[in-house]
């Protein structure tokens, strides 16, 4: 097992990408799926499939969590948790907001535009 260092967890917590891990196979399943990675890439983060560097949190389909997803799920699994990213259920919005809640504000405070204000500025 590779040593996680504090710097490794701090470049996860600042990155951009989310590992999505599974298939979905129940109709609700698949349109949740679809509907997170849609919000994710409105929020300015990048699902992904391949663990190939840090990332913020990866988010799992319910088979994988439940141990019946296939091996190699398993193995993507046991290494982020190895690397101390959070793995949450892709139908636990909380904790997916919670998980991005730092990273989404950052990118907003650089980004500017429509998420850097709360208040419209009428006229």
């Amino acid at each position: 097992m590779a040593t996680v260092t504090h710097i490794d967890i701090a470049r996860a917590r600042r990155s951009r990408r989310v590992l999505f891990i599974g298939n979905p196979t129940r109709y609700k399943e698949v349109s949740h799926w679809a509907m997170v990675k849609q919000w994710m890439v409105v929020h300015g983060l990048e699902p992904v499939r391949k663990m190939d560097g840090p990332a913020l949190c990866a988010i799992v389909t319910e088979d994988v969590l439940d141990g019946i997803g296939s091996p190699q799920d398993a193995l993507t699994v046991q290494h982020a948790r190895e690397q101390g990213i959070p793995v949450i259920s892709v139908h636990d919005s909380t904790q997916i907001w919670q998980a991005t809640a730092r990273v989404r504000a950052s990118i907003a405070r650089a980004g500017g535009g429509a998420h850097s204000s709360p208040h419209h500025q009428g006229a």
